[in-house]
Parts: C-alpha cells; structure tokens; sequence
C-alpha cells in the first residue's frame, strides 16, 4: 500500500535559538490574527514567518526568512536521512495523563483514487490555493500531515519500546502538551516500519488540504522536469503516523454555536424535532455532557437561554436513513454530526448545506463551556454539544469512498509546526 522513506528532516538547532519550545507554533489554520502577532513576538525565528507570514507579500517573505535562518543556522539539515518517531505527553479533558506514540516519515504521493492515502472530509479551494504559494515559494513544507493506520498487533509499538530511556533530539513545550522526537536511522528498523505501512491503507486524520496542495505541486513539478523519475522529492510529503488501537488516540467532539437565526424560537424547535428526538431536561452545562456521554450515538445537547439545558436522544423507534435526506452513503447517514446538520440544521432550521460550509450560522468549538458562554451572553441563539466521532468511523467513511461533514473530527493534540520541515528539493 504506502511508500514511506525515511528524509533528511530540517529543524531548528537549539544551540542556536535555545529553547525548541519558544520557535514551533500550532498548525496555521488554528491561529488568529492576535496569536499571530504573538509569535512574531516570541523572536526572528520562530517558525510563524515561515508558515503564516504577516507580510503583505507574504510568500516571498517566508522564502526571504527561510533561507537567512538556514543560513544563520537557525535551521539545519539532517545529513542522514531518518524515520523520526514523535511522541506527545497531554493531559484529556476529564484530568488523564496520556502519551499519543506515531512517526513521522516521508509518504509517496498517491491520488486518493489510488486507495492507498485515503481522506475523510470536504476541502475548500482557498486554503489549497494559499499553501500551494507557499511551498512553491519556499520549496518546502513546515507541519505534517495528520493520518492513522489500523494495525491490532501494534507492530511498531516494540520499536518504541526501545526509545523507552532513550534522550530526544527535540523536545518541546506548548499549550501544556509536551512533544519528544527521536531519530531512526538503522535500515533494518526502518525496513520493519517500511513493510508495515504496505500492507494497510492510511486514513488521513487532520491535513486534507495540504495533501491535496501537494499533489498539485507534484503535478506542476513533473510538467516542468522532462527528466521527471519519480523519486524526486516533490513525490513525497512529509506525514505523521499513528495507530487507531493506540491507547493515546484522542479525538474530542467539535460543538457547534449557532447565531443570526431570524426569527429563532427554541420552544419552536422542540416541539418540531420531537417527532424523533426525547428530551429530557439537566441542570447544568456538565451534567448535560455526562448525560450525552452515557446516551451515546445520535443524542445531543441542546443549549439554550436562561440556562436551559436538553438531552435530545433519537427514538428507539426512528430510522436515521431515512431521517437524513441527504444523497450520502450509509455509514456518514449514521453520524451523529450528519443526523444532526441534515435533519435540525437544514430540514427544522432551514440552514442550507452551503450556508453551514460558509459558516453563515455556526461557529465551533471543542469546549462545552464555551458553547454555553456564548448562549448564555447573547452570542449565540443555541447550542449543540456532541459526543465524539469514534475512529473507526472515519476509517468506515473513507472506505465507502465518501467524505464527513466538516467539523466532524478534533484529533487532539494538533501537530507543531516547526518541530520538523521538508524541503521539496
């Protein structure tokens, strides 16, 4: 299946810049306007002017930035080419100290119709477009694709083993999650992590848009290079890997917050959705979402003013396929973030489906408390908190060849940008 090689990474020299954790910053797409000024105030190198320049020519200026820090030994190149397990220490949302254990490695390019790499959610076209810029800017990618395998023996999990006492060659700190990275070099080592990722397809989990950025760029680059072979590094991408039966694998439910209804009226709406939901009514924002949690699949709640708190489970006696009019293969019809958008946001509330990709109506949010902040102070009409989309759900999903509604996954701990880079040449 896969074609993964170990690269030659690119990284910051600490002896250069200090501490790892004041360069990296979390994925691009996660960062406000504010936090981006942040980190330019955080030094010359941190990995913002590289990633999410501020510029208002912001590409030529990454490439301008990139190649001083190479220069000035900011950043270096690894002179032998490795497979670099990263291992990231976090506390879950309920106080539970976890490790998330993958790798991260260099994958050959595939078209998702090759059914070697395949996706989970929709893409939109400007993001495509702005990263596409970058890299043909820079020549060189600064966070990895997100993706995970399913491999019930945990072949990999004896290597890791292995790096049990061993040092890290980066490390660093952010947002209270703590992010080792080793180095394997050793060609039969490699080859075990090689054969593995053959016999199984790769789902990705969070980076949809930079593959498919990548795959155009390889498509431009091959236009341009009659010599073209197919092992130039611009077939490759730069992707981390970890295994659904990983005890580390979080995924946290996206909330949705809705506001600029006209004429919203919530009493209206139970009394319209009733057909196929109970309710019952919870005291507060936490017992909400302890009831939710034990009710489990196509249940919700439902967030209203003057703290007004609704568990809504479907009815033993309703179908979800044929309460999703949608034109969508089964296993996304029985998402609860399907059920939910088709049949309340779209068929009750009358939100189009391009209204809710244009996020017209709905903001989300990974924290419940702060659904119910904007509820309770005006900035939202309603919300909806919802259990999370389990794992083998997304991989269900991209084997019927379809894609989830957005927002239908939170992969937590996000990537570091910075901890390693690629250069496509």
């Amino acid at each position: 299946m896969a074609d993964i090689q170990p690269f030659k990474a690119i990284h910051y020299n600490t002896s250069v810049i200090g501490d790892l954790s004041k360069v990296v910053a979390p994925p691009y797409d996660v960062i406000s306007k504010e936090q981006q000024e942040e980190f330019y105030k955080r030094g010359p190198n941190n990995i913002i002017r590289l990633d999410l320049n501020h510029d208002p020519d912001p590409y030529p200026s990454a490439a301008a930035e990139m190649k001083r820090m190479m220069n000035e030994k900011a950043l270096v190149q690894d002179a032998e080419a490795a497979i670099y397990p990263c291992f990231q220490t976090f506390k879950t949302q309920d106080g539970a100290t976890v490790t998330r254990r993958g790798f991260i490695s260099w994958i050959k390019l595939e078209p998702f119709e090759a059914g070697v790499v395949l996706p989970h959610e929709h893409t939109l076209s400007g993001p495509k477009m702005d990263r596409l810029k970058l890299m043909t800017a820079t020549k060189a990618s600064f966070s990895q694709i997100f993706s995970v395998y399913g491999d019930q023996g945990k072949t990999l999990e004896k290597e890791y083993g292995k790096l049990a006492n061993a040092k890290p060659f980066l490390e660093a700190d952010q947002d209270g999650v703590n992010n080792r990275v080793y180095r394997i070099t050793d060609p039969a080592t490699v080859k075990v992590f090689q054969d593995l990722l053959k016999k199984i397809p790769v789902y990705i989990a969070d980076g949809h848009h930079r593959y498919e950025t990548a795959l155009e760029y390889q498509r431009i680059m091959k236009e341009k290079n009659a010599k073209h072979t197919g092992k130039e590094a611009y077939n490759y991408i730069m992707m981390y890997f970890t295994n659904i039966f990983d005890s580390g694998l979080v995924v946290y439910p996206t909330h949705r917050i809705l506001h600029s209804l006209a004429a919203f009226d919530g009493n209206k709406l139970i009394e319209s959705v009733k057909k196929h939901f109970d309710f019952s009514t919870k005291p507060d924002v936490d017992s909400l979402a302890s009831s939710l949690l034990a009710a489990g699949s196509h249940s919700y709640g439902m967030i209203l003013p003057e703290k007004k708190y609704y568990l809504m489970k479907l009815k033993p006696g309703s179908d979800v396929l044929s309460i999703v009019k949608e034109n969508v293969p089964p296993p996304v019809k029985r998402l609860d973030v399907t059920l939910l958008h088709d049949y309340v946001l779209t068929q009750t509330l009358g939100i189009s489906k391009e209204a809710q990709e244009k996020k017209l109506n709905i903001n989300y949010t990974i924290d419940r408390h702060e659904v119910d902040k904007a509820v309770q102070g005006g900035k939202g009409q309603l919300g909806f908190i919802l259990n999370s989309t389990k794992v083998e759900q997304v991989k269900e999903v991209a084997d019927a060849g379809a894609v989830m509604p957005q927002k239908s996954t939170y992969f937590y701990p996000k990537l570091l940008s910075g901890l390693l880079s690629s250069s496509l040449e």
